[in-house]
């Protein structure tokens, strides 16, 4: 070893032991050889990426708790909320709005130069009880929906960059699904649906207006049953400018299967959002599970995969990709999938895990 070797060596151990957690973390992966781009040890996912960077967020956590509050803005550009934009969230009476959670989120992507994503106009899991019990005809039904689209997008006009105006109109497999809400009212469901993009785009012209689902490149009976409704929207005029995908998926999740789906996906020609990206590790829901460092780098490399074929589409439909959450600590598998579930890029003490790394890289 010679003296500058050996001097470069003391003065990094000097620095790696006064560093926080995370910060070794970070310096470890610059150490094992992290070439991506400039300034590889200390870049963010926002700082590399040539689009939007999003997250699922929740008012109560970003009002409660700074740390989540720092995450959120170091990390990301674009916020989902994850439920205080919904209708039920929202409407809360035949003659009452409650914009307060609403307000609050569009205020801080305001206050924090970030962008805001609407979710979602329409769901059949979230019309409010009230409505659902009104028992209106189709004619009622839509006639309120369409006030009550116009009032949302209105009120957030310029502001709510992008919406989902439709949310799972199809099940696995690509059937209608099998609601009470929309099929018992409608001969005619998709026409519905495409004239709720029209009154969206009525109220904000400039917005992006989105079809979200689940499952989309993995199911390719869903998959052909969106190309289906959005060959009918763009002939007769619907204005629809991308495609949500939730990527909901597993370190499991065959790569090749989602590859293909996703170039199908993409031959739209639409804008393309993965729109609440997580990633399952206990894929067998296992009570024994330990997120181990095998474990983790197999999440790391799934979130690499993921990224990189994002980045293969054209600039021009290249939307954002979204996180479903932040952290570890808040996430809805928990409690819907199993209590032992690691899918984010941030531990629950908002420490980057090798995740984090495996999306970075996957970024030009």
């Amino acid at each position: 070893m010679t003296r500058k070797q050996y001097i470069l060596g003391a003065l990094t151990a000097l620095l790696f032991a006064s560093c926080s957690d995370d910060e070794k973390v970070v310096l470890k992966y610059a150490d094992e050889g992290d070439t991506g781009g400039p300034n590889p040890i200390t870049q963010t996912l926002k700082e590399k990426a040539k689009f939007k960077i999003g997250a699922a967020v929740k008012m109560k956590d970003l009002q409660n708790e700074a740390n989540y509050k720092n995450a959120v803005l170091k990390h990301y550009n674009q916020i989902t909320g994850e439920f205080e934009m919904k209708m039920a969230s929202i409407w809360t009476s035949a003659t009452a709005y409650n914009y307060t959670a609403a307000d609050y989120l569009v205020s801080f992507a305001k206050d924090n130069n970030m962008e805001v994503h609407g979710h979602t106009l329409v769901w059949y899991d979230s019309f409010p009880e009230w409505f659902k019990n009104a028992k209106y005809d189709s004619i009622a039904f839509e006639a309120k929906v369409k006030v009550y689209i116009t009032d949302v997008v209105g009120r957030y006009k310029g502001r709510v960059k992008s919406w989902d105006v439709v949310n799972e109109v199809f099940a696995d497999g690509g059937a209608m699904r099998n609601e009470t809400v929309i099929n018992s009212l409608f001969k005619d469901p998709i026409g519905f649906y495409g004239r709720c993009f029209r009154y969206a785009k009525a109220a904000d012209p400039d917005a992006k207006l989105f079809y979200n689902d689940y499952s989309v490149v993995i199911d390719g009976g869903k998959r052909a049953a969106i190309k289906k409704m959005v060959t009918r929207f763009k002939a007769n005029g619907v204005p629809i400018d991308g495609l949500g995908d939730q990527f909901h998926y597993a370190t499991d999740t065959n790569r090749q299967t989602m590859k293909t789906g996703f170039t199908d996906m993409a031959s739209t020609g639409l804008l393309i959002h993965i729109s609440e990206l997580d990633i399952k590790v206990n894929t067998g829901k296992s009570d024994s599970y330990v997120f181990n460092d095998t474990e983790a780098q197999k999440q790391a490399e799934t979130y690499k995969y993921i990224t990189t074929m994002y980045e293969e589409l054209p600039q021009a439909q290249k939307f954002a990709i979204s996180t479903w959450g932040v952290t570890d600590k808040y996430t809805w598998l928990t409690s819907f999938w199993h209590y032992k579930e690691y899918p984010l890029l941030l531990d629950a003490d908002y420490n980057k895990k090798p995740a984090y790394q495996g999306f970075l890289d996957g970024l030009k």
